[in-house]
């Protein structure tokens, strides 16, 4: 089994996005116009109308919840509740204890739908947010009423290297966390940078993601990284009552039938799933594709 390199690892799992730099650069985000919610792991920003459909949206590794900003202002009459987890941005403290974020993360969100009596929730996680985003279904099926996993699965480095396991991958995701951890920072920044195509089709694109980048806690992508390196969360679906809907990336380099099996695999027998893919995009299909995902997720909300 070839080795997993730091770069090579979070350049396929890390989710740094948003069309603009702040939070408060779309009006969804002003003070304002949102209630905010912390917790030691989350921050959640609700806007739109209360009585409108809950739609709960989690990102992925290092990215805040900014870059769902553009669907949240278009989505103006849905119930809107955008996580932010604590560290990944969006002017938010990383937590001391990161022993196991995605875990702690669902925790977190499940308690949030308890507080809030959040019922018929759609779930939209993208890349490591939509491990969370399952984790939680698992726990809170009678509030969950649908999951849109975006470009992501359950266990990351059985994308990357099929048949490997939990307890090969291991030693890798320790040896990586701890270099991540050390590394200097400005040898962190260019080591992550060297995963940039994977993450968009266009150069502004992949601009936004390293400025993301920049802005999230350097110890807590390590710590998340290597969770998700190692963690294979399939078995945990069995959990999950509400229906999937999965959205991949058709990135050229690979055909469709063979970029579909490659996530489809690790959700059959599992959960009931609707695999949908997304021509000409890479991992962030939000912003390569904006209009598909909107319709997308207006097609799973609408009921459609």
């Amino acid at each position: 089994m070839k080795p997993v390199t730091a770069y090579r690892f979070a350049a396929a799992s890390i989710g740094a996005l948003a069309v603009f730099l702040s939070l408060d650069a779309f009006g969804v985000f002003d003070a304002d116009a949102q209630e905010l919610t912390s917790t030691d792991r989350i921050t959640v920003s609700r806007s739109g109308e209360d009585l409108g459909a809950s739609v709960v949206y989690i990102p992925g590794l290092a990215t805040p919840g900014a870059v769902y900003a553009p669907l949240v202002e278009q989505q103006a009459d849905w119930d809107n509740h955008v996580v932010t987890l604590n560290g990944f941005g969006g002017g938010t403290e990383a937590p001391e204890a990161l022993e196991t974020v995605v875990e702690d993360a669902a925790s977190e969100v499940a308690a949030y739908l308890e507080a809030e009596n959040l019922e018929d929730v759609i779930l939209v996680g993208h890349s490591m947010g939509a491990q969370v985003a399952l984790l939680t279904a698992g726990t809170t099926s009678d509030r969950v009423a649908h999951v849109v996993v975006v470009d992501s699965a359950p266990f990351f480095s059985g994308l990357m290297q099929p048949g490997v396991t939990e307890e090969m991958m291991a030693p890798q995701a320790a040896a990586i966390r701890q270099q991540m951890s050390a590394m200097p920072r400005e040898a962190y920044l260019q080591m992550m940078a060297q995963g940039l195509r994977v993450q968009s089709i266009t150069e502004d694109g992949q601009a936004q993601v390293m400025a993301w980048i920049e802005q999230a806690d350097q110890r807590t992508v390590a710590a998340a990284t290597a969770e998700i390196m190692a963690t294979d969360f399939a078995p945990r679906l069995s959990a999950v009552q509400a229906p999937v809907t999965l959205l991949y990336a058709e990135f050229p380099e690979m055909a469709p039938e063979q970029i579909r099996q490659m996530f489809v695999s690790q959700y059959e027998g599992r959960v009931e799933l609707e695999a949908r893919g997304v021509a000409d995009s890479r991992h962030f299909i939000m912003l390569d594709q904006p209009e598909r995902f909107s319709a997308e997720i207006e097609r799973v909300v609408e009921g459609d």
